[in-house]
C-alpha cells in the first residue's frame, strides 16, 4: 500500500514539474525550411547511363560478360549474390526502379570509390572484399564505365529531385572492360 502511494506521489511530482517547465514556453510554432538532404542518387542518370552498362556485353578478363545475364545478376535466375537486376528494363518501369534500388543499395554515398558496386568487378580490388565470381570486368578505375558508375554514386541529390536531375552523358559501352 505504501509503495502505491509513493508511486502516485512520484508520478504527480513529475506531472507538476513538467507543467512548470512547459508553462514558461512560448507555444508559437516557427516552421524552419527543410534543407536538401543529399541522401539519394539520381534516377534519371541511373536509367540513362548506369543501367545500360549492366545490360551491355563487356569484355571481362575471362571473356564477354553481361551483368544482367541469367548466370550472373539477373533477378529471375541470377546466382551472383544479393545484387539483382532485371535485364532489359525500360525507362520508368517498375523493373527499372527495382534495378535502381538494387544498385543504390551497393553504393557507398560517403565513399563512392569504396562502393561494392565498383569494388567487386574491378581488377585489383575485388579480392579484398571476397572476390567477384564473374571475374574482373573493369581493368581499373580509369575504365569509362567504371567512371560513369562512380560519378553517379558521387552525385548525391535530395529525395525530391531524384527523378528530375539528370546530367550524365552515356558512355559507348564497347569501350569498357578489357
Amino acid at each position: 500500500m505504501k509503495r502505491g502511494l509513493a508511486m502516485r506521489a512520484s508520478a504527480g511530482s513529475i506531472v507538476l514539474a513538467a507543467g512548470l517547465l512547459l508553462g514558461g514556453c512560448d507555444n508559437t510554432v516557427n516552421p524552419q525550411p527543410v534543407e536538401a538532404s543529399g541522401s539519394t542518387l539520381c534516377v534519371v542518370d541511373y536509367e540513362v547511363c548506369v543501367n545500360p552498362i549492366f545490360d551491355a556485353a563487356l569484355n571481362g578478363r575471362t571473356g564477354v560478360a553481361t551483368c544482367s545475364s541469367g548466370g550472373c545478376h539477373s533477378q529471375a535466375s541470377g546466382s551472383g549474390g544479393a545484387f539483382k537486376i532485371h535485364p532489359g528494363a525500360t525507362t520508368g518501369s517498375a523493373e527499372m526502379m527495382a534495378n535502381y534500388f538494387s544498385a543504390r543499395s551497393f553504393a557507398n554515398l560517403d565513399d563512392p570509390p569504396g562502393s561494392r558496386l565498383l569494388q567487386k568487378p574491378t581488377a585489383g580490388r575485388s579480392a579484398a572484399i571476397g572476390g567477384h565470381a564473374g571475374g574482373d570486368i573493369f581493368p581499373g578505375t580509369t575504365d569509362e564505365c567504371h567512371a560513369v558508375i562512380q560519378n553517379w554514386i558521387a552525385t548525391r541529390v535530395d529525395d525530391a529531385n531524384a527523378s528530375v536531375c539528370g546530367s550524365c552523358v552515356p558512355v559507348d559501352v564497347s569501350t569498357c572492360g578489357y
